[in-house]
């Protein structure tokens, strides 16, 4: 059999690095799609914007038609102001809209190997509201919708859509309120790696998973469980 075949969104950093990297180590013909041009080991960057369907097109295109995974890790983080008209367009582009355009553009490819994608969200929106960005919030939250929707669609091909819900991870993308080994809001104690949630997104793409659709997997630590009132009591 030749190698599976995954477009990683975001590839650069973070999240999306370590997924790429991960795929790639499990013998995956990887192709990475960043603004930035940066190399990745083992990985096929392609240098754009990831809701640009021309360049998700070009990726489908080096994956010789045929796509197995779709992993869409690309977005920007929560800052402000909340009342930024500008601040809102840039997120829900960057953060949702581009996860559709993907989608979108990727179906055929996804859809001719039984393929699976994983939208990368977060506990904030679904679970937690922004004080600095309705718009994180809204768009995470949306990506939860959008991955049922396409699951629904995709449910007759054998096309599987889930979500990766990250919470602290220690990363660029996070803002550090506390040390990363000392978080008393995480009942672990400590933010998470983006090793671990490419881990979580690794069995979501692979084999294992094949009953596995319309779900949110959250990896947050226990964050989303405390309460409260026990942060003030650790």
């Amino acid at each position: 059999m030749s190698a599976r075949a995954a477009i990683v969104t975001g590839a650069a950093a973070g999240i999306g690095r370590a997924t790429a990297e991960r795929l790639g180590r499990d013998e995956w013909r990887v192709v990475g799609i960043d603004r930035s041009r940066a190399t990745v080991e083992g990985v096929g960057m392609l240098a754009g914007d990831a809701g640009d369907a021309s360049v998700l097109e070009t990726a489908v295109a080096m994956c010789e038609g045929r796509l197995d995974a779709l992993v869409c890790s690309a977005g920007v983080p929560p800052s402000g102001p909340w009342d930024s008209s500008e601040h809102w367009d840039e997120v829900i582009a960057v953060d949702l809209s581009a996860a559709y355009e993907a989608l979108r553009v990727c179906w055929p490819a996804l859809v001719a190997a039984r393929g699976s994608a994983v939208l990368v969200g977060s506990i904030v929106g679904a679970v937690e509201g922004s004080l600095r960005s309705p718009a994180y919030a809204a768009a995470k939250a949306g990506l939860e919708g959008l991955a049922r929707s396409f699951a629904v669609i995709g449910a007759p091909d054998g096309v599987r859509v889930n979500v990766v819900a990250p919470g602290a991870i220690d990363t660029d993308f996070d803002e550090r309120l506390l040390p990363a080994d000392e978080r008393t809001d995480v009942p672990l104690g400590r933010m998470g790696t983006a090793d671990e949630v490419a881990a979580v997104i690794g069995f979501l793409v692979g084999r294992d998973a094949s009953y596995v659709t319309g779900a949110v997997w959250t990896v947050d630590g226990g964050r989303t469980i405390l309460s409260g009132a026990d942060v003030n009591r650790r």
